[in-house]
């Protein structure tokens, strides 16, 4: 039984965790984003932009951060639901 629960929680951690963005694709997303808004020259923000990856990591899907990381526009960003509201 013990080791039935085993496979159960190993699988249920990997199809839940299946539609999240890797570390990097988020890094990305949220370079491109400050980019597209002109905030992208504040120097010294590394420590913040790595509490924004780790919440993009927790808090977004795939789609919504490769929509982010290849927007062109503010319109295209905006359209990614990638921004909080």
């Amino acid at each position: 039984m013990k080791r039935f629960l085993v496979v159960v929680v190993v699988v249920a951690g990997m199809v839940g965790g299946c539609d999240k963005p890797s570390t990097d694709d988020c890094r990305a997303a949220i370079s491109n984003m400050e980019r597209l808004l002109g905030t992208d020259t504040t120097n010294g923000r590394t420590a913040e932009n790595e509490s924004e990856v780790r919440r993009c990591k927790g808090g977004s899907t795939r789609d919504a951060v490769a929509c982010a990381k290849n927007a062109n526009t503010l319109a295209q960003l905006k359209a990614c639901d990638f921004m909080a509201k």
